[in-house]
């Protein structure tokens, strides 16, 4: 059962991940601009806002809440290596997020009938108090999701190592391992600062 609900998990996450690639390449567009962030957004949208792909997105980010949390329980948490913790801890906090951020966009689209725009996010990340809670908000949101990959890329990497015989081939592997880790990280923290600079108003006003 666990096994099989570990494999689905991790499907429905690359389905949300190939969303998450377009999604944070727009973010990035903002470099240039509202407008042509906005340009971009609606050039993807042709993608993810076809019914039939949005309909397996929310039934992706539905499952992936409700397995995540079911196979926290199963794993005894203080007993696993740290980079398991931080793929728990990353899990939980993108659980709490896509829950509150699916919610605010949906009701923006369907009952207050606002455009969930570039202006939709960077609102409430330019106007006090609310960018006190956006701004960390947002921030720790883009860290998880990079936290995730990481630590799952490890994980990955670290069980073809433990079936290898050869001591030497897997010492090389773990050193290569390690960078393609840390070049991870270091992408990570460079797009979510360029997003964030971008949503906050630091480089144009808002």
């Amino acid at each position: 059962m666990i096994p099989t609900l570990r494999k689905l998990h991790h499907l429905s996450g690359i389905i949300i991940a190939s969303f998450l690639l377009l999604h944070l390449t727009n973010h990035l567009f903002a470099l240039g601009g509202p407008v042509l962030h906005i340009a971009v957004m609606k050039l993807f949208r042709h993608v993810y806002r076809f019914l039939p792909v949005e309909i397996l997105l929310l039934i992706c980010v539905i499952f992936q809440v409700v397995s995540g949390v079911t196979l926290v329980f199963k794993k005894r948490f203080l007993k696993q290596p740290f980079y398991v913790i931080i793929q728990i801890v990353s899990g939980l906090y993108l659980s709490f997020f896509i829950i509150y951020h699916v919610r605010a966009v949906m009701l923006g689209r369907y009952q207050w009938n606002v455009e969930t725009d570039f202006y939709f996010a960077a609102g409430v990340a330019n106007n006090y108090p609310s960018k006190l809670f956006f701004i960390p908000y947002y921030t720790l949101s883009l860290i998880c999701v990079f936290a995730h990959i990481v630590c799952v890329h490890y994980i990955k990497r670290m069980e073809k190592v433990n079936n290898m015989n050869n001591t030497v081939d897997a010492f090389i592997s773990i050193r290569k391992y390690k960078k393609e880790t840390m070049v991870i990280c270091i992408a990570g923290a460079v797009i979510t600062f360029l997003i964030m600079i971008a949503f906050s108003g630091v480089l144009f006003d808002i």
